[in-house]
């Protein structure tokens, strides 16, 4: 059964959702003069202004269409302009049949002093303002201004087949290609978004504009708004994570409202893989972007590979909205790679990309992937050296001026815990690093004089001693 959109504000994700109902009043009175091409002067009536939503952190309004198969969704409707003035957009209004899908957007000039403006990269006030999808310019949607717009030159028409409301006119400049605005002053401009040809819009994300964070007007397809390709790991069960279990992509289905999808299932290492949120929802997932973790599987277990730590803002992904982890995932040693996570010394096996998009611990939402790679080992960095005496071994790292201190680490009958060499070879595991790989046989006990930190995050910033299995064997650390 399709959804019906209520007229409301989401208070807990910090969006609005409309339906058909939500019309602006009368434009704002005021005078205008001039044609479609020139600088346009007005004088708004500041009590008609209308006021944007609250559209909280994730900015986005969305609208669930009255008349297709589709939910709407705009982003990026807050900007602050070089100028010092600043645009805000929404949908005010979803598609009926008594009208289009309406965006309202107002340019309100609160500087200390009278400017005029050049259009020709604001958007939605361009002279005509449209968005294509991402290498698609064979579609197009449109915002053409209505009878509620204050200052266009031109209103075109738009007309209503079966299949949805379209541009029933040429383009043309609509609005002017520069205006004037007193210090305080607001302009408002109200738009039907359009496609250029009758037919169902087609579902995905139009941006408007060249800016870096454009307005976006993002679509997808109400009843089905989920993965319809299949998955690698179809019907797969993977271990549990102690505190919950995620949303996994290869259960997807077209229905899923959220989903973690993954660049691909299998690759060879070195290998860049994507995972993408999407959040096909009329209400922000309400959580942190920051909160991914990379993790292996092992005799039916998750082992954290990375990160140490996580940042902890509130990063909410608003309706529509995508976000893009890139991984690098490297056999030998990691390369620092921009805007990327770049673990090194990955061996073969299945790993886990996951994040938490919510305020409890524990994945949300979780993609599989399998690396091919050589097995992974434990290797001591290079400007180790080392003694030894009968059965122990005295390691070192240079002095490099800061505090020192000694980690020991000995052999001892039992652990829990187990360490995977995917996850000794990590930065901060440098100490057990520099100590597992001297454990030939005959020796006991590996004593390392490092600096301070680097015994801290052997022992995880705890006091208490460390036992952990690696390998076939157990271990106990301790700072001595």
């Amino acid at each position: 059964m399709k959804r019906r959109a209520l007229l409301s504000s989401l208070a807990a994700g910090g969006a609005a959702a409309l339906a058909g109902c939500n019309e602006r009043g009368n434009a704002t009175n005021g005078t205008t003069t001039g044609d479609g091409d020139s600088t346009r002067t007005t004088t708004p009536t500041p009590a008609d202004a209308p006021t944007p939503p609250d559209t909280g952190l994730a900015d986005a309004t969305t609208a669930v269409f009255e008349t297709r198969d589709r939910t709407m969704s705009l982003l990026g409707g807050r900007r602050r302009l070089p100028s010092g003035l600043v645009v805000r957009a929404w949908l005010s209004a979803t598609a009926t049949a008594d009208h289009p899908a309406r965006v309202t957007a107002t340019l309100t000039n609160d500087t200390d002093y009278d400017t005029t403006l050049r259009l020709g990269d604001v958007s939605p006030f361009t002279p005509t303002p449209h968005g294509f999808r991402e290498r698609d310019y064979d579609h197009a949607l449109y915002l053409a201004p209505t009878d509620g717009h204050e200052f266009a030159g031109r209103t075109p028409a738009v007309a209503r087949a079966d299949s949805g409301w379209y541009l029933d006119s040429r383009t043309d400049r609509w609005q002017p290609e520069a205006v004037e605005l007193a210090s305080g002053e607001t302009l408002v401009g109200e738009f039907a978004v359009v496609p250029r040809e009758p037919g169902a819009i087609p579902t995905g994300r139009y941006a408007f504009g060249e800016a870096d964070d454009p307005l976006t007007l993002s679509v997808w397809q109400t009843s089905q708004p989920g993965p319809t390709e299949g998955s690698a790991f179809e019907n797969a069960t993977p271990p549990a994570f102690d505190e919950r279990s995620p949303a996994w992509y290869h259960d997807a289905t077209p229905e899923t409202q959220a989903f973690l999808r993954p660049s691909a299932e299998r690759v060879d290492a070195p290998a860049a893989v994507s995972f993408t949120l999407h959040n096909h929802r009329t209400e922000p997932l309400s959580g942190n972007v920051y909160d991914w973790t990379l993790s292996k599987q092992f005799e039916g277990e998750w082992y954290r590979i990375a990160p140490w730590a996580i940042p902890v803002p509130l990063t909410p992904l608003a309706p529509g909205d995508t976000h893009t982890w890139t991984l690098k995932a490297f056999d030998g040693p990691r390369v620092e790679c921009e805007d990327a996570i770049a673990p090194g010394h990955l061996g073969g096996g299945r790993y886990a990309f996951h994040v938490n998009m919510a305020s409890e611990n524990g994945p949300t939402h979780a993609a599989l992937f399998d690396l091919d790679a050589p097995a992974a080992s434990v290797t001591p960095t290079e400007d180790v050296s080392i003694e030894r005496e009968y059965r122990l071994v005295r390691a070192s790292t240079p002095d490099d001026g800061g505090d020192r201190a000694t980690l020991v680490v000995q052999r001892t009958d039992d652990a829990d815990a187990r360490l995977l060499p995917e996850q000794v070879m990590q930065p901060r595991n440098r100490g057990l690093r520099n100590t597992l790989p001297f454990f030939e046989e005959g020796i006991q006990k590996v004593r390392l004089r490092t600096t301070d930190g680097v015994v801290d995050d052997a022992l995880r910033g705890s006091e208490a001693d460390r036992a952990f299995r690696f390998g076939d064997e157990a271990f106990a650390a301790w700072r001595a």
